[in-house]
């Protein structure tokens, strides 16, 4: 899932997918220069840009080819990605970096601690109050 914290245009930088690309296999690729660490080389004249209003959310599935562009204004464009897995499924390259288990925040099922695990304290519950405090932290 990600959510635009401010409004989205292809001018600051909107999430891309490549659509129905699910039956082709993708060469994925290191990529020191993304924050995600890896790319796969599409057809760039098949992505889609998702233009939105700030607290839009666009959910797909994460082996669908997305990338976000560049900010080509003055402004500040952010937005918030959350990654949700059933984690009996995943092997160890579905993690960034093949990190293991520990690396990712387990919501439901026997393996969730609640946040406790990941982040030494307990969440759950809390996801109003960080919202609320995400969006004053970027002056929306």
């Amino acid at each position: 899932m990600w959510v635009a914290l401010h409004d989205v245009t292809v001018a600051n930088g909107t999430m891309n997918i490549v659509p129905r690309n699910f039956a082709a296999p993708l060469e994925h690729l290191r990529d020191g220069g993304s924050d995600h660490h890896i790319t796969c080389r599409v057809d760039e004249s098949q992505a889609i840009p998702i233009e939105m209003k700030a607290g839009g959310a666009l959910f797909f599935n994460y082996g669908v080819p997305h990338c976000t562009r560049g900010n080509a204004t003055p402004n500040e464009r952010a937005g918030l990605a959350l990654h949700f897995a059933v984690a009996d499924f995943l092997q160890p390259d579905d993690y960034h970096g093949g990190k293991t288990n520990d690396a990712k925040t387990i919501l439901t099922g026997p393996k969730a601690t609640g946040g406790k695990r990941e982040f030494g304290v307990e969440v759950t519950g809390t996801w109003n109050a960080q919202v609320d405090r995400l969006l004053a932290s970027v002056g929306t």
